[in-house]
């Protein structure tokens, strides 16, 4: 029990910096079709192309907490938690995609990363896309320039076939 909430703690930890790279890297380059429709549509309360990129890592973590040993399980729950911390966070406070207890949307912490989330929409100091790039840490990320030659992505997406759009809405 005991390796599980300490793999799962460090998990959680890490999986910040790690997703604001994956957001930066992969997001914004070879997955930026499906990303774009969360820059198109950023408060749409239904789902978008980009929520069905939180499908993996989910399913990945169910596989772990059923089949894994102790340090496998406790990433599994440690990923979990972060993407939804990450998800209400980002959903709920920043975007408003759902409705979220005024008493979280009012905490500090939630306001600065509401704050910080609608620079990388606006575009901050690199264009629309840009810095930052990370939700718990972009105030750290903006601040010291972690991302300064980012360039937007220029990838044209092709048509979304249709029985995938009707589904989706993108």
């Amino acid at each position: 029990m005991l390796t599980e909430v300490v793999v799962a703690g460090v998990t959680l930890v890490v999986a910040e910096p790690a997703m604001a790279v994956v957001h930066r890297f992969a997001f914004h380059g070879p997955l930026w079709c499906s990303h774009k429709s969360h820059h198109e549509h950023p408060t749409a309360r239904h789902l978008v192309r980009n929520d069905l990129l939180w499908a993996w890592p989910l399913l990945a973590s169910a596989m772990l907490i059923r089949f894994g040993d102790a340090v496998l399980v406790g990433l599994g729950l440690g990923t979990i938690a972060y993407v939804a911390a990450y998800i209400l966070a980002h959903d709920g406070v920043a975007h408003r995609r759902f409705w979220v207890p005024r008493f979280l949307r009012r905490m500090t912490m939630f306001r600065v990363i509401a704050a910080t989330h609608q620079l990388h929409h606006c575009g901050g100091r690199e264009g629309a896309g840009a810095t930052p790039f990370g939700v718990y840490l972009a105030r750290l990320e903006y601040r010291w320039r972690l991302s300064a030659r980012y360039r937007p992505p220029t990838k044209v997406c092709g048509p979304v076939p249709i029985s995938y759009a009707t589904s989706f809405g993108s």
